[in-house]
C-alpha cells in the first residue's frame, strides 16, 4: 500500500471516531456527560451556625424566695446532622430576693435585695425538619440540656453570698425560617434545680424547684 493511500484511510478512521467528551454512557441522554454548570446553578455553602439574640421572662417556683423577670439571651448554635443541633447560652436578668421569707428574725437587709441572674445552658435541640415542616418553613423541635444558675448580689452587696446551682433543662419549641439567612422561634422549657439557700453559704440546697421560661429569639445564620 502506498503512503497515500495509507493517509487516506487513517483519515477516514479519525472522521469517524466520536471524540472522548462527546462520548455518552449507555442509556444516558446526549448531553448529560461531565460539564461545568453555569454560574447560576452552583449551590451555596451550608450555613451550619447560627447567632441569636433573645428575649424573654423567667418564673421561679413558688417556693423559690425569688420575685419573676425579664431575661436577655444570647446563644450560638451549630448544625451537627440535619435534624440534630447543638446550643450554647446565656441568659441575665435581675430579680428581687425576699429576705423576709428565708431569714424572717434578719432585720439587717431589709425586705427585698437585688439579685443579678445568669442562666448558662449546654443544650440538644432535636427537630422535626423533614416533609410538610420543610416545605412550610415552620419546624417544631424538642430541647434538653444541662447548665447552671447564678445568683450574685447586686451593687457589690457581700453580706449574701453568691450561689451557683446546676440545673436540668427540657422543652420544645417553633422555629420559623425568615428570609435567606434569618431564623425567629418561640421556646417554652423547665428547668429542674436544687434550690441553694440564698442567705447562708452553708447550705448547699435546700428543695427542688421547677422554674419556667419563655423566650423569643432571632437568629443570624453564617
Amino acid at each position: 500500500m502506498s503512503a497515500r493511500g495509507g493517509l487516506a484511510i487513517a483519515l477516514l478512521v479519525l472522521s469517524g471516531a466520536v471524540p472522548v467528551r462527546a462520548q455518552v454512557r449507555e442509556g444516558e441522554p446526549r448531553g448529560s456527560g461531565a460539564q461545568v454548570p453555569p454560574a447560576g446553578d452552583i449551590v451555596p455553602p451550608e450555613r451550619v451556625y447560627a447567632l441569636g439574640l433573645g428575649v424573654g421572662s423567667l418564673r421561679w417556683d413558688d417556693k423559690a424566695p425569688y420575685a419573676d423577670m425579664p431575661l436577655v439571651s444570647l446563644a450560638i448554635e451549630r448544625k451537627l446532622w440535619s435534624f440534630i443541633r447543638g446550643r450554647a447560652g446565656v441568659g441575665i436578668g435581675q430579680t428581687d430576693l425576699d429576705v423576709t421569707a428565708v431569714a424572717p428574725g434578719d432585720t439587717t437587709l431589709g425586705e427585698t435585695v437585688d439579685i443579678d441572674v445568669y442562666a448558662v445552658d449546654l443544650q440538644v435541640l432535636m427537630s422535626a425538619d423533614f416533609g410538610p415542616f420543610r416545605s412550610v418553613g415552620v419546624v417544631p423541635y424538642a430541647v434538653a440540656g444541662l447548665g447552671s444558675v447564678v445568683t450574685d448580689p447586686a451593687h457589690g452587696d457581700r453580706e449574701l453570698p453568691t450561689r451557683s446551682q446546676s440545673q436540668a433543662t427540657y422543652g420544645a419549641g417553633v422555629l420559623a425560617r425568615v428570609l435567606d439567612r434569618w431564623e425567629a422561634r418561640g421556646e417554652f422549657t423547665v428547668a429542674a434545680l436544687r434550690l441553694a439557700d440564698p442567705v447562708d453559704g452553708e447550705e448547699l440546697g435546700t428543695d427542688t424547684i421547677h422554674n419556667l421560661r419563655w423566650e423569643g429569639r432571632l437568629s443570624w445564620l453564617f
